[in-house]
């Protein structure tokens, strides 16, 4: 997740400067100097946001995030998002990148997600102090409408404050005030994004298609 400024080409433009896009094309294809290649599907190409990114908070692309040239592509994850291109390429088959064939999803849909900043798994607070629970909230490109936080495991929730996000493709700041009382509280967290689904409360690994599951941080109040 990241909440830096991109300045660059929409790949659609790029695309149609190229010649425009044939009949019967079906991905995109980008090659990296690293030899590393991977592809998006032409609906994700010709989404106004997928950009062909060549300056990262108003300076030049750094060396370390893809210069001169990288991929942006919001509401899929950072493996496809190739940097260091070299190359693009127009193709009518269905082209499988590195991570693509050791099993990981081609879509790469960002899952919804959401995580408990503070206070920390484990902590020690003392019993009717101010305690504010915050965190983070992420949908990829979606936005985020709600975050509910439940103090007891998941029986009951309650709706956090949000903070203004800069855009509807950045992470949201959230946080809810609580007066700690004493004894072991299981804080859980979960987003809805701004097309009302739910985060799903699942607990999934990563492969092959991201993490899902609620964030859940016990803390003991004495």
């Amino acid at each position: 997740m990241s909440n830096a400024l991109w300045d660059g080409i929409p790949l659609v433009d790029l695309l149609q400067r190229a010649g425009g896009i044939k009949a019967g094309a079906s991905k995109v294809v980008l090659y990296a100097v690293d030899d590393y290649s991977d592809s998006i599907h032409m609906s994700k190409a010709l989404e106004p946001t997928t950009m062909l990114a060549l300056r990262m908070n108003g300076v030049t692309l750094p060396q370390g995030h893809g210069f001169p040239a990288r991929l942006l592509v919001p509401g899929i994850y950072g493996m496809k998002h190739v940097k260091w291109v070299t190359r693009i390429q127009v193709v009518n088959t269905d082209y499988q990148g590195y991570w693509q064939q050791r099993g990981w999803s081609d879509a790469a849909d960002v899952r919804l997600t959401s995580r408990i900043d503070t206070p920390l798994a484990g902590s020690t607070l003392r019993a009717h102090q101010a305690v504010l629970i915050a965190g983070v909230a992420f949908s990829g490109n979606k936005g985020i409408s709600e975050v509910d936080v439940s103090l007891d495991g998941g029986t009951s929730w309650q709706r956090a404050t949000l903070k203004r996000p800069f855009s509807d493709l950045t992470w949201v700041l959230w946080e809810l005030p609580w007066q700690a009382v004493a004894g072991t509280s299981t804080i859980v967290v979960r987003a809805i994004d701004l097309e009302g689904d739910v985060q799903d409360p699942n607990a999934e690994s990563p492969l092959p298609n991201g993490s899902s599951g609620y964030h859940t941080v016990s803390v003991t109040v004495s």
